[in-house]
């Protein structure tokens, strides 16, 4: 029996359109495999109604699409409880309220309740042949995937002048995809053999920059670029080495694809 592949997309932040042009995009260029949205699937962006429909629509097509747990989820499970269900926003901080009532509008408010709740049953997604994982931030190097408390695993993230944890990891727990710190483009980290071990794919779509999507055994991107307003430099937004680390950086997977 053929083993399926698994796509992961980093972050979406409510970048509905976004997220609807890379689903379009996977029916040819991973059109069998399973997708894996690596979390924080509504806050921040314009269209959280738009995130919600294009994976109604494609589960509703035979589509399997799992959900890691990221950190903006229970914020996000919070604000649509304190509105109820006429979506009062005024005791909500401006960009939650601005969710809510674009769900309110689009009489999603259920539909996002139930989304959240399944993507916060799951802290992670992974395989084998290779051993992989799917996990929103990252892990403690120190301790591993097994013993990283949640909390870490949903926020792990560099401070201002400090490297990020994935220069420090083993390689122990093998392949980790995370999203979580947006960077300007999907950083591979690679053993002396090529084979990845850490791939961080978050490239801040909610910020103007790309949605990028992961497909694990084929070891290659696919990158959407971002309709929304540029807020950073994107060109300096990048992971800091620790001197002695013993991974190979490679900027992107084997195959990328860009769409403009």
């Amino acid at each position: 029996m053929k083993m399926l592949d698994t796509v992961v997309i980093g972050d979406v932040h409510g970048c509905g359109e976004e997220l609807g042009r890379m689903f379009a995009r996977l029916r040819t260029w991973a059109r069998d495999c399973q997708i894996v949205l690596i979390g924080d699937l509504l806050t921040k962006g314009p269209r959280p109604d738009l995130v919600i429909e294009h994976i109604h629509a494609e589960r509703d097509a035979g589509r399997r699409i799992r959900f890691v747990c990221g950190n903006h989820e229970q914020r996000a499970l919070a604000a649509l409880r304190r509105a109820g269900p006429d979506g009062d926003t005024t005791r909500l901080p401006p960009k939650l309220a601005a969710m809510v009532e674009c769900l309110a509008e689009a009489d999603m408010i259920e539909d996002a309740i139930v989304l959240m709740r399944e993507a916060m049953s799951c802290m992670r997604v992974g395989g084998r042949n290779p051993r992989w994982s799917a996990i929103h931030a990252g892990v403690d190097p120190d301790l591993g995937l097994a013993a990283t408390p949640r909390s870490v695993m949903m926020s792990i993230k560099a401070a201002p002048n400090e490297s990020d944890w994935w220069w420090r990891y083993s390689g122990q727990d093998g392949l980790l995809i995370v999203g979580h710190k947006p960077l300007s483009r999907p950083l591979i980290l690679r053993r002396e053999d090529g084979r990845p071990v850490v791939a961080a794919i978050d490239t801040g779509c909610v910020y103007g920059g790309y949605l990028t999507a992961y497909k694990v055994h084929a070891d290659k991107t696919l990158m959407i670029r971002s309709r929304q307003r540029r807020q950073y430099n994107f060109q300096r937004r990048v992971s800091r080495r620790e001197p002695g680390s013993a991974w190979r950086v490679a900027a992107a997977a084997r195959g990328r694809t860009l769409v403009r």
